[in-house]
Protein backbone atom coordinates (compact mmCIF):
# COMPACT_ATOMS: atom_id res chain seq x y z
CA UNK A 1 0.00 0.00 0.00
CA UNK A 2 1.37 3.29 -0.75
CA UNK A 3 -0.25 7.13 0.36
CA UNK A 4 0.83 9.39 -2.41
CA UNK A 5 -0.46 12.79 -4.02
CA UNK A 6 -2.45 12.90 -6.95
CA UNK A 7 -0.25 12.22 -10.18
CA UNK A 8 -0.90 15.47 -12.47
CA UNK A 9 -2.40 13.17 -15.11
CA UNK A 10 -6.16 13.09 -16.16
CA UNK A 11 -7.67 10.29 -14.93
CA UNK A 12 -9.41 9.35 -18.25
CA UNK A 13 -6.09 9.64 -20.30
CA UNK A 14 -4.60 7.23 -17.33
CA UNK A 15 -7.64 4.95 -18.06
CA UNK A 16 -6.80 5.00 -21.75
CA UNK A 17 -3.29 4.28 -21.65
CA UNK A 18 -3.00 1.67 -19.14
CA UNK A 19 -6.38 -0.49 -19.76
CA UNK A 20 -6.67 0.09 -23.39
CA UNK A 21 -10.32 1.73 -23.21
CA UNK A 22 -12.12 3.38 -26.09
CA UNK A 23 -14.53 6.45 -25.39
CA UNK A 24 -17.60 7.30 -27.25
CA UNK A 25 -18.56 11.39 -28.11
CA UNK A 26 -21.75 12.74 -26.50
CA UNK A 27 -22.35 15.88 -24.88
CA UNK A 28 -21.44 17.29 -21.89
CA UNK A 29 -23.50 17.92 -18.50
CA UNK A 30 -23.31 19.92 -15.80
CA UNK A 31 -21.84 17.52 -12.97
CA UNK A 32 -18.49 18.10 -13.74
CA UNK A 33 -17.77 16.50 -17.28
CA UNK A 34 -20.08 13.67 -17.65
CA UNK A 35 -21.73 12.81 -20.42
CA UNK A 36 -25.33 11.81 -20.99
CA UNK A 37 -25.66 9.08 -24.02
CA UNK A 38 -26.29 5.98 -24.49
CA UNK A 39 -23.16 3.26 -25.07
CA UNK A 40 -22.59 1.00 -27.94
CA UNK A 41 -22.64 -2.35 -26.74
CA UNK A 42 -23.71 -1.25 -23.11
CA UNK A 43 -24.80 -4.13 -20.77
CA UNK A 44 -28.46 -3.17 -18.89
CA UNK A 45 -28.30 -3.68 -15.18
CA UNK A 46 -29.99 -6.42 -13.29
CA UNK A 47 -33.78 -5.71 -12.60
CA UNK A 48 -33.26 -6.83 -8.86
CA UNK A 49 -30.01 -8.86 -6.93
CA UNK A 50 -31.05 -10.63 -3.60
CA UNK A 51 -29.97 -8.78 -0.47
CA UNK A 52 -27.22 -10.11 1.34
CA UNK A 53 -28.06 -10.47 5.30
CA UNK A 54 -26.47 -8.67 8.19
CA UNK A 55 -27.10 -4.65 7.85
CA UNK A 56 -29.14 -2.33 6.78
CA UNK A 57 -28.11 -0.83 3.71
CA UNK A 58 -29.07 1.32 0.14
CA UNK A 59 -26.58 -0.04 -2.34
CA UNK A 60 -26.72 0.33 -5.78
CA UNK A 61 -24.78 -1.36 -8.25
CA UNK A 62 -23.92 -1.41 -12.22
CA UNK A 63 -24.26 -3.79 -14.62
CA UNK A 64 -21.36 -6.34 -15.31
CA UNK A 65 -19.44 -4.71 -18.11
CA UNK A 66 -16.18 -2.83 -18.79
CA UNK A 67 -16.43 0.42 -16.32
CA UNK A 68 -13.25 1.10 -15.03
CA UNK A 69 -14.73 2.91 -12.07
CA UNK A 70 -16.98 5.10 -10.28
CA UNK A 71 -16.93 8.77 -8.26
CA UNK A 72 -19.97 10.87 -6.60
CA UNK A 73 -20.13 14.18 -4.42
CA UNK A 74 -21.98 13.26 -1.10
CA UNK A 75 -23.22 14.80 1.70
CA UNK A 76 -22.28 12.76 4.83
CA UNK A 77 -25.11 11.82 6.77
CA UNK A 78 -25.74 12.20 10.94
CA UNK A 79 -25.49 9.03 12.65
CA UNK A 80 -27.24 8.03 15.67
CA UNK A 81 -26.56 4.58 17.66
CA UNK A 82 -28.60 2.51 20.09
CA UNK A 83 -27.99 3.22 23.83
CA UNK A 84 -29.31 -0.56 24.36
CA UNK A 85 -27.02 -2.26 21.90
CA UNK A 86 -23.87 -2.57 23.46
CA UNK A 87 -20.52 -4.47 22.43
CA UNK A 88 -19.47 -6.33 25.63
CA UNK A 89 -16.44 -7.67 23.89
CA UNK A 90 -15.13 -4.19 23.21
CA UNK A 91 -15.53 -1.77 26.20
CA UNK A 92 -19.35 -1.17 25.99
CA UNK A 93 -19.01 0.35 22.29
CA UNK A 94 -22.35 0.23 20.05
CA UNK A 95 -22.91 -2.58 18.07
CA UNK A 96 -24.31 -0.34 15.49
CA UNK A 97 -21.89 1.34 13.03
CA UNK A 98 -21.96 3.43 9.96
CA UNK A 99 -20.47 3.53 6.40
CA UNK A 100 -20.97 5.54 3.04
CA UNK A 101 -18.53 3.86 0.91
CA UNK A 102 -17.99 2.11 -2.87
CA UNK A 103 -16.22 -0.25 -4.95
CA UNK A 104 -16.83 -3.14 -7.01
CA UNK A 105 -16.44 -6.84 -7.78
CA UNK A 106 -14.88 -8.23 -10.74
CA UNK A 107 -16.14 -11.58 -12.43
CA UNK A 108 -18.43 -12.47 -9.35
CA UNK A 109 -15.76 -13.38 -7.31
CA UNK A 110 -13.22 -10.24 -6.00
CA UNK A 111 -15.12 -7.67 -3.82
CA UNK A 112 -13.71 -4.46 -2.88
CA UNK A 113 -15.06 -1.92 -0.80
CA UNK A 114 -13.73 1.29 -0.12
CA UNK A 115 -14.61 5.04 1.58
CA UNK A 116 -15.99 5.96 4.58
CA UNK A 117 -16.58 4.82 7.66
CA UNK A 118 -17.79 6.15 11.16
CA UNK A 119 -14.54 6.04 13.63
CA UNK A 120 -12.60 7.29 16.51
CA UNK A 121 -11.18 10.60 16.01
CA UNK A 122 -7.70 12.00 17.65
CA UNK A 123 -8.31 15.56 19.02
CA UNK A 124 -5.80 18.03 17.32
CA UNK A 125 -6.01 20.06 20.91
CA UNK A 126 -5.22 17.01 23.30
CA UNK A 127 -3.92 14.42 20.48
CA UNK A 128 -5.92 11.79 22.22
CA UNK A 129 -8.71 9.17 20.43
CA UNK A 130 -11.44 9.97 21.20
CA UNK A 131 -13.69 7.25 23.33
CA UNK A 132 -16.39 6.67 20.65
CA UNK A 133 -17.41 6.97 17.06
CA UNK A 134 -17.41 10.52 16.35
CA UNK A 135 -16.13 11.58 12.77
CA UNK A 136 -16.39 10.13 8.84
CA UNK A 137 -12.43 8.66 7.92
CA UNK A 138 -11.29 7.04 4.74
CA UNK A 139 -11.36 3.09 4.50
CA UNK A 140 -10.38 0.33 2.10
CA UNK A 141 -10.94 -3.22 2.04
CA UNK A 142 -9.54 -6.22 -0.20
CA UNK A 143 -8.46 -9.16 1.83
CA UNK A 144 -7.96 -7.00 5.17
CA UNK A 145 -9.01 -4.05 6.25
CA UNK A 146 -6.89 -0.55 6.22
CA UNK A 147 -7.02 2.78 7.54
CA UNK A 148 -4.76 5.85 6.66
CA UNK A 149 -3.36 7.96 9.98
CA UNK A 150 -5.97 8.88 12.34
CA UNK A 151 -5.14 12.55 11.62
CA UNK A 152 -7.35 15.61 10.71
CA UNK A 153 -6.43 16.00 7.62
CA UNK A 154 -7.93 12.75 7.08
CA UNK A 155 -11.09 13.44 9.24
CA UNK A 156 -14.28 14.46 8.13
CA UNK A 157 -17.78 15.34 9.94
CA UNK A 158 -21.64 14.85 9.39
CA UNK A 159 -23.17 17.44 7.14
CA UNK A 160 -19.20 17.89 5.20
CA UNK A 161 -19.52 17.22 1.28
CA UNK A 162 -17.12 15.30 0.08
CA UNK A 163 -16.12 13.84 -3.83
CA UNK A 164 -15.35 10.04 -3.37
CA UNK A 165 -13.94 8.00 -6.64
CA UNK A 166 -12.95 4.46 -6.70
CA UNK A 167 -11.02 4.05 -10.50
CA UNK A 168 -8.85 1.39 -12.28
CA UNK A 169 -5.53 2.69 -12.86
CA UNK A 170 -3.76 -0.72 -13.88
CA UNK A 171 -4.38 -4.02 -13.97
CA UNK A 172 -5.28 -5.33 -10.59
CA UNK A 173 -4.77 -1.84 -8.92
CA UNK A 174 -7.32 0.61 -8.14
CA UNK A 175 -6.96 3.81 -6.52
CA UNK A 176 -9.67 5.37 -3.87
CA UNK A 177 -9.48 9.45 -3.49
CA UNK A 178 -11.34 11.38 -0.89
CA UNK A 179 -11.45 14.70 -1.56
CA UNK A 180 -13.42 17.97 0.26
CA UNK A 181 -16.08 19.48 -1.70
CA UNK A 182 -17.22 22.12 0.51
CA UNK A 183 -15.17 24.63 2.89
CA UNK A 184 -11.71 22.61 3.41
CA UNK A 185 -10.56 22.60 -0.31
CA UNK A 186 -6.91 21.19 0.69
CA UNK A 187 -7.96 18.26 2.74
CA UNK A 188 -7.85 15.38 1.28
CA UNK A 189 -7.00 11.33 0.74
CA UNK A 190 -5.79 9.29 -1.56
CA UNK A 191 -4.46 5.45 -2.06
CA UNK A 192 -3.69 3.13 -4.50
CA UNK A 193 -3.82 -0.46 -3.33
CA UNK A 194 -3.91 -3.71 -4.92
CA UNK A 195 -7.42 -5.29 -6.25
CA UNK A 196 -7.19 -8.67 -6.97
CA UNK A 197 -8.83 -9.73 -10.34
CA UNK A 198 -9.86 -6.38 -11.38
CA UNK A 199 -8.39 -6.76 -14.83
CA UNK A 200 -9.09 -5.57 -18.59
CA UNK A 201 -10.25 -8.78 -19.41
CA UNK A 202 -12.80 -9.38 -16.45
CA UNK A 203 -16.22 -7.81 -16.26
CA UNK A 204 -16.80 -5.23 -13.49
CA UNK A 205 -19.12 -3.81 -11.80
CA UNK A 206 -19.16 -0.72 -9.54
CA UNK A 207 -21.14 0.27 -6.53
CA UNK A 208 -21.81 2.59 -3.88
CA UNK A 209 -23.53 2.38 -0.29
CA UNK A 210 -24.66 3.88 2.70
CA UNK A 211 -25.20 1.35 5.35
CA UNK A 212 -26.26 0.30 9.59
CA UNK A 213 -23.25 -1.78 10.13
CA UNK A 214 -23.75 -4.35 12.86
CA UNK A 215 -20.63 -5.70 14.50
CA UNK A 216 -20.43 -9.66 14.15
CA UNK A 217 -23.34 -10.19 12.22
CA UNK A 218 -22.43 -10.52 8.63
CA UNK A 219 -24.56 -13.13 6.90
CA UNK A 220 -27.39 -13.29 9.79
CA UNK A 221 -30.58 -11.11 10.34
CA UNK A 222 -30.48 -7.57 10.43
CA UNK A 223 -31.22 -7.20 14.43
CA UNK A 224 -33.54 -4.74 15.44
CA UNK A 225 -32.05 -1.52 16.51
CA UNK A 226 -32.74 2.23 16.90
CA UNK A 227 -29.75 3.57 15.20
CA UNK A 228 -30.29 5.47 12.56
CA UNK A 229 -27.96 7.71 9.83
CA UNK A 230 -29.82 10.80 8.24
CA UNK A 231 -29.14 13.91 5.90
CA UNK A 232 -27.06 11.95 3.46
CA UNK A 233 -27.44 13.34 -0.22
CA UNK A 234 -25.82 12.46 -3.18
CA UNK A 235 -25.20 15.51 -5.65
CA UNK A 236 -24.32 13.27 -8.84
CA UNK A 237 -23.02 9.40 -9.52
CA UNK A 238 -20.62 8.71 -12.43
CA UNK A 239 -19.76 5.44 -13.88
CA UNK A 240 -16.25 5.60 -15.96
CA UNK A 241 -15.40 3.85 -18.74
CA UNK A 242 -12.35 4.62 -20.32
CA UNK A 243 -11.84 8.28 -20.71
CA UNK A 244 -15.59 8.71 -20.67
CA UNK A 245 -17.81 9.12 -17.43
CA UNK A 246 -21.52 8.97 -17.51
CA UNK A 247 -24.04 9.17 -15.40
CA UNK A 248 -25.86 6.88 -13.17
CA UNK A 249 -29.60 7.59 -13.07
CA UNK A 250 -32.16 4.81 -12.29
CA UNK A 251 -31.74 3.02 -15.50
CA UNK A 252 -28.11 2.57 -15.32
CA UNK A 253 -28.15 0.75 -11.57
CA UNK A 254 -29.74 -1.83 -9.80
CA UNK A 255 -31.39 -0.44 -6.73
CA UNK A 256 -31.34 -2.51 -3.70
CA UNK A 257 -32.93 -1.09 -0.48
CA UNK A 258 -32.10 -4.42 2.16
CA UNK A 259 -33.61 -6.23 4.25
CA UNK A 260 -36.44 -3.85 3.40
CA UNK A 261 -37.74 -0.93 2.04
CA UNK A 262 -39.78 0.17 4.83
CA UNK A 263 -36.20 0.71 6.78
CA UNK A 264 -34.47 2.64 3.64
CA UNK A 265 -35.71 6.16 2.75
CA UNK A 266 -34.78 7.32 -0.81
CA UNK A 267 -35.65 10.55 -1.83
CA UNK A 268 -34.95 11.53 -5.30
CA UNK A 269 -33.02 14.98 -5.98
CA UNK A 270 -34.07 17.48 -9.18
CA UNK A 271 -30.47 16.16 -10.37
CA UNK A 272 -31.81 12.16 -10.31
CA UNK A 273 -31.18 11.49 -13.65
CA UNK A 274 -26.96 12.30 -12.84
CA UNK A 275 -27.35 10.41 -9.86
CA UNK A 276 -28.62 12.57 -7.07
CA UNK A 277 -30.93 11.10 -4.52
CA UNK A 278 -30.85 12.01 -0.87
CA UNK A 279 -31.06 9.16 1.56
CA UNK A 280 -31.80 8.29 5.24
CA UNK A 281 -31.87 4.74 6.95
CA UNK A 282 -33.73 3.69 9.89
CA UNK A 283 -33.57 0.46 12.05
CA UNK A 284 -36.23 -1.90 12.22
CA UNK A 285 -37.96 -1.08 15.85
Amino acid sequence: MRIQPLKKVALGLLFVSVLGCKSTSSSSTSNGGAQDQKIAGEIPPEASIPCFPGAYYRKVVSSYDTWTGITGVVVLGHPSTDPNRLDSQRNNLPLDNFSIYMGGNAGGHYEVDAGMTWTFSVDKATGKTSAQRIAWRPFWRTKVWNNPPNVEHYTWHPGDTIQMSVVMVAPQKLRMVIADAGKHPKKRFEVDFDAEGFTPDAKRQFKRVNAIDQVRNEGKPAQATTAKVTGSEWLYTTLHRGDLQVPMPPARLTDMRCPDAQYIVVTPTANIQQGGERIDIVGKQ
